[in-house]
């Protein structure tokens, strides 16, 4: 039993019905055309991204993180608003979001040229992340057609999570266009569907939050070290 998490979850109940209002106030709003008043909705709006703020003060929360977070920005995509989460330490960023279906939190793999620098622990960290419910791996950014073309074998599978950043890490790195810090591996997605409890979405963010800071952080203080 995670003794932490349970009282994250105690503190923040308070705010459970305000979170699950603003967000269904936000989907009603955005489902029903003839009730858009420019005024009405961004108040909603504002509301709904203020209930997302409050899950990921419950993430930093559990995560006790020795840093400090940029969160009042957010985007105004048009399947619905998305948080924007910045670490200040780190640079790097989180996005927690609603669209269509559901919620999620999200961020790309950062600092993914010192992926050559990690231990077998980051491989397993990230590997504890793809076992949460809800969980994609999508790679954002594919290898040039004629890279593939010239190595069809190694694009006939896909099914390895690892194996897809590896793939591109390598074909990057031997790119001689490439350069640094100018792609992506990929983005780690946490997606939950509506009816999910509100108590079960912020103890699966809480946690999956921590892994994935964990995994850019070890990233991140690759570049960090050698600066000094």
């Amino acid at each position: 039993m995670d003794l932490k998490l349970n009282k994250t979850i105690e503190k923040f109940s308070i705010d459970f019905d305000l979170i699950v209002d603003s967000i269904n106030n936000y989907l009603i709003m955005w489902r029903d055309s003839s009730q858009r008043d420019m005024d009405e909705t961004w108040k909603t709006t504002i509301e709904c991204v203020n209930s997302l703020a409050k899950i990921a003060e419950a993430c930093f929360a559990y995560g006790n993180f020795k840093d400090n977070w940029e969160y009042s920005n957010f985007y105004q995509n048009f399947s619905g608003p998305e948080l924007i989460i910045k670490s200040l330490k780190t640079n790097c960023k989180y996005r927690l979001g609603i669209d269509n279906d559901g919620i999620y939190i999200c961020t790309y793999i950062s600092h993914n040229d010192n992926i050559r620098y990690m231990g077998d622990d980051f491989w397993k960290s990230l590997l504890d992340l793809s076992e949460y419910k809800g969980f994609i791996y999508e790679e954002n950014e594919f290898t040039r057609t004629d890279r593939t073309r010239e190595f069809p074998q190694l694009f006939s599978a896909n099914k390895s999570m690892i194996y897809r950043i590896m793939r591109k890490y390598i074909f990057d790195q031997t790119d001689p266009d490439f350069r640094e810090g100018s792609s992506s591996v990929g983005e780690l997605k946490i997606f939950l569907p509506f009816d999910t409890d509100v108590e079960e979405i912020i103890r699966e963010f809480s946690t999956a939050f921590k892994i994935m800071y964990q995994l850019n952080y070890k990233l991140w203080k690759v570049s960090d070290l050698k600066k000094k």
